[in-house]
């Protein structure tokens, strides 16, 4: 399995392609994500790690669409993007000057061809990113990490779960991060 660690940082891993813009984290390869294209082979990964990378790239939309299809491009068909964002109700999003977008799991569904023909067909009030930016990403999987505080009530059953999603939506601070997993939905 060919794998990247996209926008390492210090956090490089064994078994990935490590690839930074910061040279002094001394990355396998040198990248700016906002360069594009990028000088990486079409469908050359079959997963890519993006933990706590895609929020500080793309401040205006055609350079977040241009990360997203490159994404798109260097994933394999049915390759798998594994992406970890600050939640926006957090202080952990707020306090870093270097955030320059937020994200929810409707970001994420907005990246699918089948989710916007769907839309389409019932004349639906979204954006069509999948149309506009020319990708193809399906969820496969979407987490919401609390904050060890909040889950700490849940495990000694002070508070449901169902409770804590209720505040998840309405409270700051519930939600550390989202993890999204999406696979790039594309002919082998």
């Amino acid at each position: 399995m060919r794998k990247l660690n996209l926008g390492c940082g210090f956090d490089k891993r064994e078994g990935f392609v490590n690839a930074d813009n910061f040279a002094e984290c001394e990355p396998d390869i040198h990248i700016d994500i906002e360069q594009t294209p990028w000088s990486l082979a079409d469908n050359s990964f079959d997963y890519i790690l993006m933990k706590h990378v895609l929020e500080h790239v793309g401040a205006d939309f055609k350079t977040f669409a241009c990360v997203m299809r490159e994404l798109y491009r260097v994933t394999a068909p049915g390759g798998i993007i594994e992406i970890h964002v600050p939640h926006f109700r957090h202080d952990t999003w707020w306090s870093d000057p270097t955030h320059v977008r937020a994200f929810t799991p409707l970001t994420f569904r907005m990246m699918s061809k089948k989710q916007n023909d769907e839309w389409i067909a019932k004349r639906a009030n979204y954006t069509m990113l999948a149309h506009v930016m020319r990708v193809d990403f399906e969820i496969t999987e979407a987490l919401q990490v609390y904050e060890p505080q909040w889950w700490q009530k849940v495990q000694a059953g002070e508070l449901s779960q169902d409770k804590l999603r209720a505040m998840a939506d309405q409270q700051w601070g519930v939600v550390k991060e989202l993890q999204v997993k999406l696979k790039a939905v594309k002919a082998a």
